[in-house]
């Protein structure tokens, strides 16, 4: 290998020599050559520490999927200390998942945001697959922020090294290099692995992994201009079939089988090729960062002999060594912004999610965090951005893609009170008025709900939106005596018809005030001989305001954040069976505050409680304590006693909770609460308490959350088991 370097630096001096130039020779041009690999690629960074180390120059940059995001960052200026830092920070859980945190959507969605386990695109009434897994979001916004230093350049040659990525048009299955542009499109383009990643639609191309077919880009490099190649390969090796047991493998294989006899090529035109060892490793190691770049430091150190001698002769020659520019950005004058790619969707809901104006000085992760709530709102594929300056400040320009398509999603939930039920959502988006959402969802059980609801954003600050809604709800009510046996079974239903004027202040803050009209029915089925009444019907009038703030990280096991939601109604009879009710007046809290112990432990500090105020009050109005389902009727969870168990008009639990996570999304909780209940404000006085302790173990797991709690009461003789698996309806 020495003896190669040194012919080649010999070639490079004639060529000189031809051409005139043997004065002042020039020195021979360096590409580097970085594989895809999926998460393998993080060995690049190794690789270029010890490059950096030695002093090696690099002139041309060449890379695909993985290869192109560490080769794109290293090409505007990114040293291997900066991209070790970035990848420590990358949270991947949620960037292979495409989670946008909890914060940044909106609060009208945050109740639906985990409903569901499988989602399915509905387009032109017609259900399909969705064209990825991912839809790349997260990390299109993450390379956005990173390159927000060279978003003015779209010639790639005009980079601090000059760069070019490899996609596959997958329509014509054709290499197309990428070469000029939005940086971060290109290298998100190059990265997008059919079936894991949404397609990527650069110049009316869809393009997906250039891995497809050109796995190691090394004739591109040499076409750019470089007279001696370092290569970098951490692509998949060949398995045998005996080795085939797991659907990454098998994608890894996939992969590597399409472009085998072009990397065969282009490994042979490498005049220094380095192999990581990472055969172990696969496409989603990158809980594994640390290892796979030790293991590209540990393949370059043993190539040190050839690259100390590339390093030597390369000195021989005059520097001219760039500059690299600051690749951080502290902060922005933002002087104007426009919104490119709506179609259906108003101007006014995007920057009413944006939240930042025109003429005021932005931090690069307030300007992310914006996009994530723009994304947030549901009405788009896509969202990202670019920076163009302006004088002494930068034009932004957000750049949205309509979701073209509706929704139509599945659950299933079991718990131990309501039973099994499958949830079924079909969501549309823009339905007679832009930025508007109708939703209709079902409990399939024989507890039955369905809700439907219709959402305009109005555009009128500050972020005002009117609902309408439409509940039906059906199922069992047991009765207990003071003992807490059973001795009672009612049928209730109900339907709810509801008009609702809500302001947004923020993604955790809103206010609202509605109008609704409910019909209801109990119906008795096992009675004591003392219940005297038949089958009754009920209609109101309801006027209601509320409050809803909600900071919590996540919805399921939350670690952080809190959760408030108060309201107060004024109810009025419509032709009732009780005659000349009188108005009722009831007020309802819930509040949570979630306090963090450690890393893995939090405190769980919780009250809820209510009153109800009228002199005769209907059965469906009362408060009914135990279980631990929380409903709009009223139920309140109360731990260690049984579904509905306590029914009063007046309530107050206090809550008391310590959560433990000894392994990653695993959950043992151990809760106690306090509660006094009465059918008047005086017994929350006099009469006894309640108390009741439990310990739950919950794991949280891709299609929903599952949890086991075992719990006891004051007055239960024996424990009480619950079980609920999946998502709540």
């Amino acid at each position: 290998m020495k003896h190669i370097i040194a012919i080649l630096f010999l070639i490079v001096f004639i060529q000189s020599v031809i051409h005139g130039e043997a004065d002042i020779p020039e020195r021979p041009r360096v590409g580097l050559v970085l594989s895809g690999g999926g998460a393998k690629g993080l060995a690049h960074i190794g690789v270029l520490k010890v490059l950096e180390e030695i002093g090696i120059p690099i002139d041309y940059i060449t890379g695909t999927s993985m290869g192109s995001i560490v080769g794109g960052l290293y090409a505007i200026g990114y040293r291997t200390e900066d991209l070790e830092h970035i990848i420590d920070g990358i949270n991947w859980d949620e960037v292979l998942l495409d989670v946008i945190s909890r914060d940044n959507i909106s609060i009208e969605e945050k109740d639906d945001e985990i409903l569901y386990a499988l989602s399915l695109p509905i387009n032109r009434g017609k259900i399909g697959l969705p064209t990825g897994l991912i839809a790349g979001q997260k990390i299109s916004l993450i390379l956005s922020e990173l390159a927000l230093s060279v978003h003015h350049i779209e010639d790639f040659n005009q980079l601090p090294i000059p760069f070019r990525c490899i996609a596959t048009d997958i329509e014509r299955g054709e290499v197309v290099v990428l070469k000029s542009g939005y940086l971060p499109d290109a290298i998100r383009a190059s990265m997008s692995i059919p079936s894991v990643f949404n397609p990527i639609i650069l110049d009316g191309q869809m393009l997906v992994d250039g891995g497809l077919l050109r796995n190691f880009p090394v004739s591109d490099v040499i076409d750019m201009g470089a007279d001696i190649v370092i290569g970098i390969d951490v692509g998949a090796p060949l398995y045998h079939k005996k080795d085939l047991k797991s659907l990454v493998q098998i994608m890894n294989q996939s992969i590597a089988l399409a472009g085998i006899q072009n990397m065969q090529k282009e490994r042979a035109l490498c005049d220094v090729l380095i192999e990581p060892d990472v055969d172990k490793y696969n496409l989603m190691s990158f809980n594994k960062a640390d290892s796979l770049i030790a293991r590209g430091e540990q393949a370059a150190r043993k190539m040190l002999p050839v690259l100390k001698t590339l390093a030597d002769n390369l000195t021989q020659f005059p520097s001219g060594e760039k500059i690299l520019p600051r690749t951080c950005v502290d902060s922005l004058f933002l002087k104007k912004i426009h919104v490119q790619g709506l179609r259906k969707v108003s101007k006014k809901l995007v920057l009413g999610k944006l939240r930042i104006k025109s003429q005021t000085w932005i931090l690069p992760a307030d300007l992310t965090k914006s996009m994530e709530s723009i994304y947030g709102s549901g009405y788009f594929e896509r969202v990202n951005y670019k920076l163009e300056p302006a004088g002494n400040g930068v034009v932004l320009f957000i750049r949205v893609i309509e979701s073209n398509n509706d929704v139509l999603k599945f659950g299933f939930h079991y718990d131990s009170d309501l039973k099994s039920s499958v949830l079924l959502n079909a969501t549309f988006r823009n339905v007679m008025l832009q930025g508007s959402k109708l939703a209709i969802d079902t409990r399939m059980s024989e507890n039955e709900a369905m809700k439907i609801s219709y959402f305009v954003h109005t555009g009128w600050q500050p972020g005002f939106g009117v609902g309408l809604k439409y509940f039906h709800e059906s199922f069992q009510v047991l009765g207990y005596d003071q003992e807490g046996k059973l001795e009672a079974n009612y049928d209730y239903a109900s339907n709810v018809g509801h008009l609702e004027l809500q302001t947004i202040f923020s993604n955790f803050f809103s206010v609202g005030v509605a109008i609704q009209i409910e019909q209801s029915r109990l119906k008795p089925i096992i009675v004591p001989q003392s219940y005297i009444f038949g089958e009754q019907e009920f209609n109101y009038l309801q006027l209601l305001g509320f409050i809803n703030i909600d900071t919590r990280n996540v919805e399921y096991f939350p670690t952080a954040g809190m959760r408030f939601y108060t309201e107060g109604r004024f109810i009025r009879e419509i032709d009732n069976d009780i005659k000349d009710l009188e108005p009722l007046k009831t007020i309802r809290v819930k509040y949570l505050d979630l306090i963090s112990l450690g890393k893995r432990t939090t405190l769980q500090l919780g009250f809820t409680g209510g009153k109800i105020i009228g002199d005769v009050i209907p059965p469906d109005f009362y408060f009914y304590l135990g279980g631990q389902i929380q409903s709009q009727k009223g139920i309140l969870p109360l731990t260690g006693y049984k579904f509905m168990a306590i029914t009063a008009t007046d309530a107050a639990i206090f809550k008391l909770g310590i959560q433990y996570e000894p392994w990653n999304r695993v959950f043992i909780t151990f809760n106690t609460n306090y509660a006094k209940a009465g059918l008047n404000f005086q017994d929350l006085y006099e009469k006894e308490y309640y108390w009741g302790i439990g310990l739950a173990v919950g794991i949280d797991t891709p299609v929903g959350p599952i949890e086991y709690s075992i719990m006891k009461g004051k007055e239960e003789e024996d424990p009480i088991n619950f079980l609920s698996i999946g998502y709540k309806f």
